[in-house]
């Protein structure tokens, strides 16, 4: 932000503070109602006016579903998403209608069938999962699917294990990403530079860690798309300002005995996903 954008945006919040000590002192309702309607238009006005801010947009973002992808790997850059005024999401059906997809627990309603899926997509997006990316894995039809959308993508994106349905699909080779930190070895076996940080760029292959880290790359795809200050805004929307409980949320941190029982509870899965890209006999 530069001085002259910090200015504007230090007056105009000076210009609302009035806004409460107003109100304070009015009890009528319709009275505070229009002074509130009066300062949020304003507020809106200012925002839109500020240079570096695209509000509005045209983008056409593709969310693929798959039976048992966790949900949060979905929800997370979705809030994101659909903060970006004009652009147009499509959560994609697995199948050629619209039933409810199975979501770890939860059931997500689809928007649209593959067939109705545009081409020139700004953002393709794939979420993760833990059995469910593995059969998706197995699905050469989804697999074809990404692969088609992905040869017109302006963006080719992922959160958690989505990054190995990327890798599956041959969109990889030689590029940095990462996944869910147990299975970030995986990606090797795709060509991949595994790199364990919470959301690698490499060229337009962007690719988020495990479930969490999906608020920080929908932040960081807004900020691309919109502006640095749009993707603040949001992030003060939904208060994201992470204070854990526990310091355990990696594996450098996690106790030793933690970070052995998840690790040990992942080895089935992992041994079933390393025969799906290095199948041997």
């Amino acid at each position: 932000m530069n001085r002259r954008q910090f200015a504007k945006l230090s007056l105009a919040a000076m210009s609302l503070a009035p806004f409460v000590s107003v109100t304070a002192a009015i009890n009528n309702y319709a009275q505070r109602k229009k002074i509130a309607n009066t300062v949020s238009i304003k507020a809106h006005e200012t925002f839109m006016s500020t240079e570096n801010i695209e509000m509005m947009g045209d983008e056409k973002i593709a969310m693929l579903l798959y039976p048992g992808f966790y949900a949060a790997d979905l929800v997370n850059p979705q809030f994101i998403f659909n903060s970006m005024m004009g652009a147009k999401i499509y959560l994609i059906s697995p199948t050629n209608d619209l039933s409810p997809v199975e979501a770890g627990g939860i059931s997500i309603v689809p928007t649209h069938t593959q067939n109705e899926c545009p081409d020139d997509l700004d953002i393709l997006f794939i979420p993760g999962g833990a059995s469910g990316t593995l059969k998706a894995m197995q699905n050469k039809q989804f697999i074809d699917f990404i692969k088609a959308k992905a040869a017109t993508a302006k963006y080719i994106t992922s959160v958690c294990t989505g990054s190995l349905l990327l890798g599956k699909a041959d969109l990889l080779k030689g590029k940095k990403a990462t996944s869910h930190w147990s299975t970030l070895g995986l990606l090797t076996g795709f060509g991949a530079i595994a790199t364990k940080e919470r959301v690698v760029w490499d060229g337009n292959i962007v690719t988020g860690g495990g479930v969490t880290a999906g608020i920080d790359f929908g932040l960081e795809i807004l900020a691309k798309l919109r502006g640095q200050q749009y993707a603040e805004a949001i992030q003060l929307q939904a208060e994201y300002d992470p204070a854990p409980p526990f310091d355990s949320g990696s594996p450098e941190k996690a106790s030793p005995l933690i970070h052995n029982i998840i690790k040990d509870m992942f080895a089935p899965l992992i041994i079933d996903m390393e025969q799906n890209i290095n199948p041997t006999t």
